[in-house]
């Protein structure tokens, strides 16, 4: 796989997640710290609020 194949593929995940974050209510647009998480803060973040 390609670097920038990569890279993209990424922030296809990062997106996915803020996006259902978001969906969810816990977090809004408006939050900028959503946005400069990593991949595995935002998938940790997301599996805690999948358990309640």
């Amino acid at each position: 796989m390609e670097v920038n194949q990569l890279r993209k593929a990424l922030e296809q995940r990062r997106h996915y997640y803020i996006s259902k974050l978001i969906e969810a209510g816990a977090y809004s647009t408006a939050d900028q710290h959503l946005y400069h998480c990593t991949l595995t803060d935002l998938e940790k973040e997301y599996k805690q609020l999948s358990n309640y």
